[in-house]
């Protein structure tokens, strides 16, 4: 089944749902999370940043019936400064554990088959990055 374009689609064909720092609503709690349908290639993350809490970044096929059907190819760089990442490439349903102030990014989602779910869960009740990064 073929989801409609959501209104704000724009040109990239990417929305996004939030529900963002509960530390204020819904009685509270230390989660934020992103979910966003990626239907085309485009750079998410443009340079290296960190955080000073935990991040959960999960790629999966929107598939509801074969969560393996995945056809992708996302590179994203991890590394213990913005000088010194190492590339990983994410050919398959991929979950990732990004630990407080590890370096990630650039996020590139190269090469879109099919769509893929990004959910992004930062353990925290207030999203942040450490440093100067404009996307």
């Amino acid at each position: 089944m073929e989801v409609p374009p959501k209104e704000g689609q724009g040109k990239t064909n990417i929305f996004l749902t939030s529900t963002r720092h509960l530390g204020g609503k819904w009685g509270g709690g230390h989660l934020s999370v992103d979910c966003m349908h990626i239907t085309k290639p485009h750079q998410m993350i443009s340079q290296p940043h960190k955080h000073e809490f935990p991040q959960y970044l999960h790629f999966f096929s929107e598939n509801p019936n074969d969560a393996r059907d995945f056809d992708a190819v996302i590179e994203m760089t991890v590394g213990d400064s913005p000088e010194n990442g190492k590339k990983y490439i994410i050919t398959k349903p991929t979950a990732v554990y990004v630990a407080a102030g590890l370096y990630h990014g650039p996020l590139n989602f190269k090469v879109i088959n099919k769509p893929v779910l990004f959910i992004d869960v930062a353990v925290t009740g207030k999203y942040s990055r450490v440093g100067n990064t404009p996307d």
